[in-house]
C-alpha cells in the first residue's frame, strides 16, 4: 500500500465471479478509500502477576539465637502452628524473677502504718510483671497467625539475630489477587472480569477499581479511546492449582492492531454478533474485517481494533454495495498493491526444484588452445645416509 497516498482513486473497476439471478452486477463504482495507520497491540500489553491475598513477615521479638526453624521453605502450616523458636533462657529467667517478687509481696506482712489498699496495689503490680514476663517467654515461640505457605526463610537455625529480623515470610494462597487493566464500561466492583493466566482463560471477581497507576507501563493505555482503569481482581485457589508469580493478562486489552478510522466506515454489528465490521481492499479484493470499537476520537472518527494488515486500504464509502471477495482495480489515478489472488490466504502452494549447477564457462581461446599437459612429477629420491632430511 502506498502510504503516501491520502485518498485512493474514486473510480474503480470491480468484478465478481458470480451473477445474481441472471443479472450482471455493476462493473464500476465510485469508491472512497484511504490508507490505515496501524499501532501494534503489543504497545498496550500490561502483564500483571498473581499475588497472595495477604502475607506477613514473622520477625524476631528480641535479640538472641534462633534455636530451631520447624517450617521449611514451601511448606504449608496451620493457624497457630509453630514456625520457629528463639532461645528461651533469658526470658525464662525473667519470668522466675517476676514470680519470686510476686510471692515476696504476697508473703510480706502488712506494716502497721500501711493501708490494705497499698499492699493490694503492690501485689497487683507484681502480678502484672509476672504476666509481662510470661508473654515475653511465649513470644520466643514464633507461630503462624493464619494458615498459609512459607514463601521465604532468610535465616538459619543457630544464627544470632537482632530484634525485628525477618525469620520467615507467610502467605495466604487460598485466594490470589492481581492488578489488571479493565474497561470502566464493562467492569464493575463485585462483577466478573475475563483474564488470561499464562495460557489459560479464567474468570476473576472484581474486588475494587482504582485509577490507572502512573507507572511507565500503564502510560500507553491512556492513548486508547476506551476509558481504562485498574482493578484488583481476586481468583479463588482452594486446591492450590495457581501459584503466586503467574502472569495475568486482562481480556480488555486489544489483541489486534489498533487504528483510527472514519465513523461512517464502521458498520453496526449484525444480529447475534458482538463485533462491528468495516471493509478494506486487500490484494485487490474486498474483505470484511470484524472490529471492536474502542471509543470515539473526535466527532467524525473512532478508534477500532481488528485483524488489519499493513497493506490494507480502508473503504470509507462506495456508490454500490460491495460483497466480500469483489475484485477491485483502480484507474490510473490510484493504486492498490496486489499479490495473492485470494486475500484471505498468505499464498498458494508452489513447487520448488533445486537448480543443477551450471557448467563452468570457458573462453573461446581456451577451447581452441587447451592447456598443455604437465609432465608427471618424479618422486623425490631418499636422503643419503647421515644427511639431514630437509
Amino acid at each position: 500500500m502506498n502510504h503516501l497516498l491520502k485518498r485512493l482513486a474514486p473510480v474503480a473497476l470491480i468484478g465478481l465471479a458470480v451473477e445474481a439471478q441472471g443479472q450482471s452486477l455493476p462493473t464500476s463504482a465510485t469508491i472512497d478509500a484511504e490508507p490505515i495507520l496501524l499501532t501494534a497491540p503489543e504497545r498496550f500489553h500490561v502483564i500483571s502477576t498473581l499475588e497472595p491475598i495477604r502475607k506477613v513477615s514473622i520477625v524476631a521479638p528480641a535479640d538472641g539465637v534462633l534455636r530451631s526453624l520447624e517450617a521449611a521453605l514451601g511448606t504449608t502450616v496451620r493457624e497457630t502452628q509453630q514456625v520457629a523458636e528463639m532461645d528461651r533462657g533469658e526470658a525464662a529467667a525473667r519470668l522466675k524473677i517476676a514470680e519470686a517478687e510476686l510471692r515476696e509481696k504476697q508473703a510480706t506482712p502488712d506494716a502497721p502504718s500501711a493501708s490494705p489498699a497499698v499492699k493490694q496495689s503492690q501485689v497487683e503490680a507484681a502480678e502484672a510483671r509476672v504476666e509481662l514476663a510470661r508473654l515475653e517467654l511465649n513470644r520466643m515461640t514464633l507461630r503462624a497467625p493464619f494458615a498459609g505457605r512459607i514463601t521465604a526463610t532468610p535465616v538459619s537455625s543457630g544464627q544470632y539475630v537482632l530484634k525485628g529480623t525477618v525469620i520467615a515470610e507467610l502467605a495466604d494462597v487460598t485466594i490470589l489477587k492481581a492488578l489488571a487493566p479493565v474497561d470502566r464500561r464493562e467492569a464493575k466492583p463485585g462483577g466478573e472480569a475475563a483474564v488470561s493466566i499464562e495460557q489459560d482463560e479464567a474468570s476473576a471477581k472484581v474486588h475494587s477499581i482504582i485509577p490507572l497507576p502512573t507507572d511507565e507501563e500503564y502510560r500507553p493505555l491512556r492513548e486508547l479511546a476506551a476509558p481504562f482503569a485498574a482493578a484488583w481482581v481476586h481468583l479463588p485457589n482452594p486446591k492450590g492449582e495457581l501459584e503466586p508469580g503467574l502472569r495475568v493478562r486482562s481480556a480488555s486489552l486489544p489483541t489486534s492492531p489498533v487504528a483510527v478510522v472514519p465513523r461512517v466506515a464502521v458498520k453496526s454489528p449484525e444480529a447475534g454478533s458482538p463485533d462491528a465490521t468495516l471493509q478494506v481492499i486487500r490484494a485487490e479484493h474486498v474483505v470484511d474485517v470484524r472490529v471492536k470499537v474502542l471509543g470515539p476520537v473526535g466527532p467524525e472518527r473512532v478508534q477500532v481494533s481488528g485483524g488489519f494488515r499493513a497493506s490494507d486500504a480502508l473503504i470509507v464509502s462506495s456508490s454500490v454495495p460491495l460483497l466480500t471477495g469483489t475484485f477491485v482495480r483502480f484507474g490510473a489515478s490510484g493504486k492498490v498493491e496486489g499479490s495473492p489472488p485470494d486475500p484471505d490466504q498468505p499464498g498458494r502452494a508452489a513447487s520448488v526444484a533445486p537448480t543443477s549447477p551450471a557448467p563452468r564457462a570457458t573462453s573461446p581461446a581456451a577451447a581452441t588452445n587447451p592447456p598443455a599437459a604437465r609432465p608427471p612429477r618424479r618422486p623425490a629420491s631418499p636422503p643419503a645416509a647421515g644427511a639431514t632430511p630437509f
